[in-house]
């Protein structure tokens, strides 16, 4: 993919966006009580601002919500009919229904100009089924029981009260309380604390709504680390890209919940807040550095859609939500040509192409003890001499401060390298014969708990004492590596390969590598086969495994090839994944959206990337159930839309084995990948422009 620079002149537009008044977002709907407290003490007020009573610094109250009987339940069961559909496709099918008995209506598909066709109230899913037969027997194929939340009217309660910390108990008005604290923070116990304007107030299902009203630039504070956080993805870039992307978001659809009082709430079905104590160093700046900056499409804030994970590459939004957004169109995930830097070994390596005599141990004893040319297939593939092992053993004695003992030249090879270490003194009073009879074969004389002690570490393998062959130098060079080990434990550096060459740790910034003029290279497969390599053309993003030598400067690198590849999605744990069911479990899982008697047969479409578009589900008695979109993924509880599958077994012992990648509906800007192009140099306006094809950035003053 070739990235074009934004012309300057985007960025001074004349503001087409008014300025945003505060969001109102919704903490929770569902709870009778909450416990709160105020830094620095305050006041709760009437919601009209009269102040009620008082709390100190540090003093909790309990809000309690005393209701009449059970709650109403705040959602009830409705078949959707057919995919979303336009406005006049929408009435048509309305019609349709009406003619057959049924009472449709039709809800707007929030992050889309379409429709979604609704048929029945049922309290419980299975309610559903004698409807949902009777369509599917006059020909419609695509049915979905779906749980729509239920209208109703607010419930009239006895009080509603506040219990304080001595056991007092006040009424509070029957519409509710605005928290105000001295300082900055409102606290919800099992929450978290909030800024800004915190209320709480009976809802129409006999509940609490707690709302948190913000101004739109601290409502983005706690957003952006919920959605795309700087310990995960640590590029300001990126950050800034999701930033300008939850702020066109939460303007686009404000008042989305305006039916429940607010205008979204705080989880995935619309953006994640997690209030102050969400917020992050790095994304606050990435929130100012990009502060009033919207993605819009004709002038007009654009639904800036995004998911975690888009499995190589995004979609349209007419397979997900229908309608035609030009800006939701399908973007490759793959570099046209993968950013990579050069590095080459300064030691002599072997051309030997597989090598699976090379070992962490080998590499560390390369590091310091060890000529690099002595890392050969043939070499290390002869019998073990005392002089091959008297220079790296006598480089280890001297490292770790230990008495210079020569190896002894009668008996046990490897026994001799562990006594050279002194490991013969541990053995007396912890080792017993009784686990020598254990682990050691009986041929094995000599030395037995020396012999089983090394064993029981895992330094050498039990196999190794009945051979009859000579030990071979790559065997002794392995064991006198695990004894170094046992002595100075060691593990490898890791981080991964930065633009400028530097390196990043997990949870750490940028920091150089310097690397010795004797670099010893090598490659790590996925499954964990090392590989020495004369030179590596390395992709930027590659995680590296190090070895620093004594003096510092890193000996040996590693290059690790990556599991899920090149794509810029791929540092995320879901770029692939593999899901397994037993039948019943499967079964289960479809009965939560669809009724139907066992499954006979799954069939799919699938466009070019491998993303299924159209799905149908065969049950037992031969009918069709067909979903697409979104409801693919929810039918079979998977993660994405982009997948494949094998069953293994018949009947009640069939196995289902899912093997697919990503993870979201796939629309928009994929966060995985907006990092992995912000590691390989693309601004913030880049990022966006490629998965927002014909965006534009304003500025609202």
């Amino acid at each position: 993919m070739k990235l074009h620079p934004i012309p300057a002149l985007l960025l001074t537009l004349p503001p087409a966006i008014a300025a945003q008044p505060p969001l109102k977002i919704g903490i929770d709907t569902q709870a009778t009580e909450w416990v709160v407290s105020l830094e620095g003490g305050g006041q709760v007020c009437d919601r009209s601002g009269k102040p009620l009573l008082k709390l100190a610094p540090d003093e909790k109250l309990r809000i309690w919500w005393d209701s009449r009987g059970v709650s109403d339940p705040t959602a009830e069961y409705r078949i959707q009919v057919g995919k979303p559909h336009t406005a006049a496709e929408a009435a048509a099918l309305m019609k349709r229904l009406k003619e057959l008995g049924e009472a449709p209506d039709k809800v707007k598909v929030p992050d889309a100009d379409t429709w979604r066709v609704l048929t029945g109230h049922f309290p419980e899913a299975g309610g559903a089924e004698p409807v949902l037969q009777k369509l599917q027997d006059l020909g419609f194929e695509e049915l979905w029981v779906a749980s729509e939340s239920r209208p109703s009217q607010p419930r009239k309660g006895r009080a509603l009260y506040a219990i304080t910390d001595r056991y007092e108990r006040r009424s509070l008005p029957l519409g509710g309380v605005w928290l105000r604290p001295t300082g900055e923070l409102t606290a919800l116990q099992g929450k978290g604390r909030y800024r800004g304007k915190v209320e709480i107030h009976p809802n129409a299902q006999g509940r609490l709504t707690v709302v948190n009203t913000v101004d739109l630039e601290t409502y983005l504070r706690g957003v952006v680390p919920k959605e795309m956080g700087a310990w995960e993805f640590p590029s300001l870039e990126a950050l800034k890209a999701q930033a300008v992307a939850a702020r066109t978001y939460a303007v686009a659809n404000r008042g989305k919940r305006a039916a429940d009082g607010f205008d979204m709430g705080d989880t995935v079905a619309d953006q994640v807040y997690g209030g102050r104590d969400g917020e992050q160093a790095l994304t606050d700046r990435a929130i100012a550095e990009t502060e009033g900056l919207f993605a819009t499409y004709g002038g007009k804030p654009i639904q800036a859609l995004f998911m975690a994970n888009c499995g190589g590459h995004t979609t349209d939004v007419a397979h997900v939500f229908g309608g035609d957004a030009p800006y939701l169109r399908a973007a490759s995930c793959y570099p046209a040509r993968p950013l990579t830097l050069p590095y080459a070994s300064g030691a002599t390596v072997t051309a030997e192409a597989q090598q699976p005599w090379l070992s962490w141990e080998l590499l560390r004893l390369a590091s310091v003890a060890l000529p690099p040319e002595c890392l050969s297939g043939e070499r290390l593939a002869k019998a073990a001499t005392l002089e091959d092992l008297a220079g790296p053993l006598r480089t280890l004695q001297q490292r770790l401060a230990l008495e210079a003992r020569p190896l002894a030249r009668e008996g046990h090879l490897l026994l001799a390298l562990a006594r050279a270490f002194g490991f013969q003194r541990i053995v007396e009073g912890q080792e017993r014969p009784q686990d020598a009879a254990y682990f050691l074969p009986d041929s094995l004389p000599e030395d037995r708990l020396l012999a089983a002690f090394l064993t029981r570490r895992g330094v050498v393998p039990a196999s190794a004492w009945a051979a009859s062959e000579p030990v071979t130098l790559r065997q002794a060079l392995q064991v006198l590596g695990r004894l170094w080990q046992e002595l100075e434990p060691f593990t490898p550096g890791e981080g991964s390969l930065l633009l400028d060459r530097q390196i990043r740790r997990k949870r750490g910034g940028p920091e150089p590598l310097p690397l010795a003029p004797t670099l010893l290279l090598a490659e790590e497969g996925p499954d964990g086969s090392l590989r020495l390599v004369a030179k590596a053309d390395i992709q930027v993003g590659d995680r590296l495994k190090w070895i620093p030598g004594e003096d510092g400067p890193v000996q040996v690198l590693v290059r690790r090839l990556d599991p899920d590849g090149a794509a810029w999605d791929r540092y995320n744990p879901t770029a692939h994944w593999r899901v397994e069911y037993m039948e019943a479990d499967l079964l289960a899982t479809v009965r939560k959206r669809i009724n139907v008697p066992g499954i006979r047969d799954l069939r799919a479409e699938y466009n070019d990337q491998g993303r299924v578009l159209d799905l149908t589900l065969v049950d037992t008695k031969g009918a069709p159930h067909r979903v697409r979109g979104m409801h693919i993924r929810g039918l079979l509880g998977l993660k994405d839309n982009v997948f494949r599958w094998l069953t293994v077994g018949q009947g009640a012992k069939r196995r289902w084995i899912f093997y697919g990648r990503g993870w979201g509906h796939g629309l928009g800007m994929c966060q995985t990948g907006a990092y992995g192009m912000a590691l390989e140099g693309a601004t913030f306006e880049q990022i966006l422009q490629h998965y927002y094809p014909g965006m534009r950035l304003q500025r609202v003053e």
